[in-house]
């Protein structure tokens, strides 16, 4: 018989419920591939826009797992089909073992490395332990057609299914164009071809490479490919982060970050244009050239965050944010964490305010919960009430809890306002949307769940109105012929097209027609009469013209001085695009423009301009942002900050330092952040609070702290700072790691004016102190200890004094208690006789007694054995069980009886000491109180019983252990259904549990999954286990559908009520109700559950402590939590 450890057996369920919960993807080989139906089926969801009506337009299996698509001019839609999700791609959620080495992890290789030692680990086994696992499922790229018109797909080829490497990640957009297909998939991005276009790709080039240097989120991979209207291609990455080096050898690295990236068509030109995002799926632009992003929530309390994409910007986040919550149990810093991440804590995440670090580049909105696919609606195809707006699919898991919204943008100084939202479909688990050609909306439907499955789909909608069917008829018929035979006239007649991409499509031609085609686009630019929209592309055709060497550098120049806003804005950014240095003057002249767009894309402009080291542009920036902070706007800072990223010298930011203007003083310390400065100290004694607390971020927060700057911010005293401020001089002590920096956190303890929650950090890093730990005790990344060999016993001879003194003051028990046992780690005695007073003080609280007592029993005195004995019969619960355990470690008479008795009928604290203590003395006992729990052992005791026994080092004990996991997958996750503490399981709910992303309880969390804030009124401890172990057994309803395939071929999606020998039921997202004859029936799915598998991922006493929480979510406790949240204030 094979022995579990416990671990191994949670790799083992976990492969069972992949193999049994999840469809396996696939299932349908190509040559078995069913035709085409050739005829409308129902649309799956709700239409909330009266102006469209909508049906199926392909589904499975000719699409599996749709999570993107693109449409080429000829109105072919290539689906991107996600089919490696959870089967090759894995995930530090399931993935534990990992988490640890993915911190570390700098570059894909580092990450191909990470799998093997994974492997030769672990392996080989289920999942992600077995070399095939990571190669055995490829993405695909679907190519679809509706060749005869008819509204539906009638031809399908599969184009490609290159992508199954074990490096390979998600592919999750692609771009269709003429000449080449364009797809993200990490770590590349490919270029594909079809020469002979007969659907099928004839080559896979990449084009750029070094994407996903860590495992992560499953799903946090490349996305969002685009052609600007720049002509460039723009991308996103999530925070698998990237390791790129360009054609210069410049080194880009953002390890644990998302960004946005443009190159050209050949990957030549890559630049980062921005940076500290999560997870930005999809990208547009607006009419006006500015670029737009929708980034994912980091599910720990922040909220998903619209961007407006600015050049050389950072949004903060970073993946250790999630360190705290996701991470916690698995990083090396014990107890020596934040209770929540700083992005959090700080709100980063959160639109603009004053107390917000200033570096972090805000959003400019909040809107959805899962935003993926957008796309900008233009074009007379496009109902009049939604043109000039963004069209976003929110996908929640749930279908019936995911829609589709028009988001409605204006601008609002240099940056813009989020003017609303409204609902254009729901019921359809959207994860992409297009406007096709035709004027038709094309969705893919992932078909719901966070796991592969067999409901996936095309839906469309399409105008009711003929007029904008015509117009979106006439629009196909352009893309598809192209614009080669059209005249000079005719193309500068569309450039004012009421529809972007026509207008985009005459740009790229007249770029195209040689000098004849630079003199419209000049001709155009430079007129006083002709319409904005034609001058700004042609403007941006200059652009083009001018990375190939043919530009016109003065024309581009003379508009910087155009009377109208938008064209003086998008000359100002093509001329800082392409770094004339001869627009230099013109440029510091608009930094005093009547208009804070023109200023903002001036200042960016500006910063390329110009070479570092010009001291007279860098005083102009700094006058701009002087001037901007009189009526302030938030863009225009950022902007000024992009440009001083590239200008400003160390030594010029760190003169500021006595400038009498607070927004001079700022910006250079935004500034010495960027590069990381030790200078950054001349500014800790500014006489502006929010500077010296910005200080304090950034020499901790970057490579300044392991430099003298370290020693000075190590020795503030961090009054009147935030909390999170304040934490970070507990740190930057503990990093120092020199005696008198044991002595400082002794002292950080002590002061009264500091946070609790950072003193006790302060005594949670002096426990620590041997450990040397790498993962930063406030940020939560990796940052290995400088200063190595640091002991306890060393710091109990540097500490004796202090710690004693500490330990004598009348304070908080907590620190008391913490710094009792500090003094047993480290070897500091104390006062027996006060010791021994103290433990059997009733009044006190039991944390220090325990506290107390482990010190005593440190002691080592035979005398002190009587003291256990009495403390045995203590009325406090902890206290009684601390001392069975200390009974138990000195082998006291007695001591084992009592201990069987507790376990019989004690407190559960001490019966949980007995079952510890019972499975080291007396494995034989435990053995027989197990084989008979069912009468013997309280069924809270069980999961201490199961873990003492599989931990024992008695064979006997595994074996027992062993057999009772091996009989049911599920038998050792029963066991957490009850005894768990409900306060410790609520941090679970909301940290590493990852529940709070979809799931409500009171007035906090999503609403992705049902409200839990009553949901012990309808489950049962054991029900909500399965639901959380499980979630496919046990699906509430309305959050799982299931795809019913009639033998006719057409596939009805909805819920299944009802299934008898003759009859099965099925209510479509929007209600409708459909009765089938069994008969008519080929296949039923199963319904796919929106929940992956997490509970099966938590530490057993996690899962207890979970299920605690859940199971005391009543609606009496729900009614005090209203009455106890009345009135608070955010």
């Amino acid at each position: 018989m094979r022995i579990f450890t416990f671990a191994s057996f949670v790799v083992l369920a976990t492969a069972c419920f992949l193999q049994s919960g999840m469809a396996d993807p696939l299932a349908v080989p190509e040559d078995k591939m069913p035709a085409l139906k050739n005829q409308k089926a129902p649309f799956r969801g709700v239409i909330k826009h009266d102006g469209y009506v909508g049906h199926t337009w392909a589904a499975y299996p000719h699409v599996e797992n749709p999570a993107s698509l693109g449409i080429d001019p000829r109105g072919r839609v290539f689906v991107a089909e996600a089919n490696r999700f959870w089967f090759g791609v894995p995930d530090l959620r399931g993935a534990k073992q990992m988490t640890r080495g993915d911190f570390r992890s700098v570059t894909v290789e580092d990450r191909k490395k990470l799998y093997d030692e994974h492997i030769a680990r672990h392996g080989p086994g289920p999942k992600d332990k077995d070399p095939e696992w990571y190669t055995k499922v490829p993405d695909r790229l679907i190519r679809l057609e509706d060749a005869d018109g008819n509204g539906v797909a009638d031809q399908r080829s599969l184009f490609s299914d290159h992508f199954n490497k074990p490096l390979d990640g998600i592919g999750f957009s692609v771009l269709a164009e003429n000449d080449a297909i364009y797809f993200t998939c990490i770590p590349a991005v490919w270029k594909m071809t079809d020469k002979n276009d007969d659907g099928v790709a004839d080559d896979h080039v990449a084009i750029s490479e070094g994407y996903g240097v860590r495992v992560s989120f499953i799903g946090h991979d490349l996305h969002g490919i685009i052609r600007g209207l720049d002509g460039r291609l723009y991308f996103s990455i999530g925070d698998r982060g990237y390791y790129l080096t360009d054609a210069a050898g410049k080194v880009h690295k953002g390890s644990g970050r998302g960004a946005v990236f443009r190159c050209e068509s050949d990957g030549s030109g890559l630049e980062v244009h921005a940076m500290g995002l999560r997870n930005p799926q999809e990208l547009a632009f607006d009419d006006h050239g500015n670029l737009f992003t929708f980034d994912n929530t980091g599910d720990i309390g922040d909220k998903a965050r619209i961007v407006y994409v600015l050049e050389n910007t950072d949004s903060g986040w970073d993946m250790s944010h999630q360190s705290p919550h996701h991470y916690r149990q698995v990083l090396d810093w014990g107890q020596f964490h934040p209770s929540r991440a700083v992005w959090v804590a700080e709100h980063m995440f959160d639109t603009y305010r004053n107390e917000q670090p200033q570096w972090v580049y805000p959003p400019l909105g909040h809107v959805a919960n899962g935003p993926s696919g957008v796309t900008w609606l233009t074009g007379e195809s496009v109902p009049e009430d939604l043109r000039g707006q963004f069209l976003l699919t929110n996908y929640r898991g749930s279908p019936n809890s995911s829609n589709t919204l028009a988001i409605k943008l204006e601008n609002q100084g240099a940056g813009f306002h989020f003017k609303g939202s409204r609902e254009v479909i729901r019921g359809v688990a959207t994860a992409d949307v297009e406007l096709g050609y035709d004027g038709r909306l094309y969705f893919a439907d992932y078909g719901g769940g966070w796991s592969v499955n067999k409901n996936g789909s095309i839906q469309v909608l399409e105008p009711k109105d003929p007029a904008l069917l015509k117009a979106g008829d006439a629009t196909a018929k352009l893309f598809a012929k192209g614009l080669s035979e059209h005249n000079f006239k005719q193309l500068e007649t569309l450039l004012n097209h009421p529809d972007q991409r026509v207008r985009k499509l005459a740009q790229f031609e007249l770029v195209g027609r040689g000098s004849k085609g630079k003199a419209v686009l000049l001709q155009v630019a430079q007129s006083k009469v002709a319409p904005l929209l034609s001058r700004l592309h042609t403007i941006w055709g200059l652009g083009q013209l001018g990375r190939q060497g043919k530009g016109d550098a003065k024309a581009l120049i003379d508009l910087l001085k155009d009377a109208d806003d938008e064209v003086r804005a998008n000359a100002a950014r093509v001329v800082g695009d392409l770094r004339l240095q001869e627009a230099r003057e013109p440029l510091l002249g608009l930094l005093a423009d009547k208009s804070l767009r023109v200023r903002s894309l001036a200042v960016i402009a500006l910063g390329r301009a110009c070479k570092r080291g010009d001291e007279e542009a860098t005083a102009a920036l700094y006058q701009a942002a002087v001037a901007n902070a009189a009526a302030f706007d938030v863009v225009l800072r950022h902007s000024c900050l992009s440009a001083l990223d590239h200008l400003e010298t160390v030594a010029g930011a760190a003169a500021k330092a006595t400038s009498s203007l607070v927004e001079e003083r700022l910006m250079a310390v935004l500034f010495l952040r960027r590069h990381q400065s030790p200078r950054l100290t001349e500014f800790l004694g500014d006489a502006d609070p929010a500077i010296r607390a910005e200080v304090i971020r950034a020499i901790y927060d970057t490579k300044a702290l392991d430099t003298a700057a370290g020693d000075r911010l190590a020795a503030l005293d961090g009054h009147g700072l935030a909390e999170t401020v304040q934490r970070r001089i507990v740190g930057a002590n503990y990093r120092k790691g020199t005696a008198r920096n044991a002595k400082r956190l002794v002292a950080l303890a002590a002061d009264a004016k500091l946070h609790k929650s950072v003193r006790q950090a302060a005594l949670h890093g002096l426990r620590m102190w041997e450990a040397s730990i790498d993962t930063d005790p406030v940020l939560g990344h990796y940052r290995p200890q400088v200063v190595k060999g640091r002991t306890m016993k060393q710091l109990g001879t540097d500490l004796t004094g202090p710690l004693r003194r500490f330990i004598s003051r009348k304070q908080d028990s907590s620190l008391n208690a913490l710094a009792t046992k500090l003094a047993g780690d480290c070897g500091v005695s104390l006062d027996l006789a006060t010791s021994r007073k103290q433990v059997v003080d009733a009044s006190l609280d039991a944390e220090l007694r325990v506290a107390t007592l482990d010190s005593i029993v440190q002691a080592g005195q035979s005398a002190d054995d009587a003291l256990i004995m009495k403390l045995l019969g203590d009325k406090e619960q902890l206290v009684q069980a601390a001392a069975l355990r200390h009974g138990f470690n000195r082998d006291l008479d007695g001591v084992p009886k009592i201990g069987y008795e507790a376990v019989k009928s004690g407190s559960i604290p001490a019966a949980r000491s007995g079952i510890a203590g019972l499975a080291e003395r007396d494995t034989s006992t435990l053995n027989s109180l197990w084989s008979s729990r069912q009468k013997s052992l309280r069924r809270e005791l069980w999961l201490d019983a199961y873990l003492a026994l599989s931990e024992s080092k008695d064979a006997k004990a595994k074996a027992a252990a062993a057999s009772f996991a091996s009989q049911d997958p599920f038998n050792v996750f029963s066991l957490s259904a009850v005894g768990g503490d409900p306060v410790a399981g609520g941090s679970v709910f909301r940290n590493q549990g990852a529940c709070l992303q979809c799931h409500k309880v009171g007035t906090e969390g999503g609403v992705q999954g049902p409200d839990l804030s009553i949901v012990a009124e309808r489950l049962k401890p054991s029900e909500l286990l399965q639901s959380v172990v499980n979630p496919g057994a046990v699906i509430t309803e309305g959050y799982g559908l299931s795809s019913v395939i009639l033998k006719n071929g057409s596939t009805l999606v909805g819920r299944v009520p009802k299934q008898t020998d003759s009859v099965v039921q099925v209510i479509a997202p929007d209600g409708k109700v459909t009765d089938l004859k069994r008969s008519e029936v080929a296949s039923i799915t199963p319904p796919v559950s929106p929940m992956p598998p997490l509970g099966m991922t938590l530490p057993p006493h996690d899962l207890r402590n979970l299920i605690a929480f859940l199971s005391s979510q009543t609606a009496d406790n729900d009614d005090k939590r209203v009455k106890s949240d009345h009135g608070k204030k955010d």
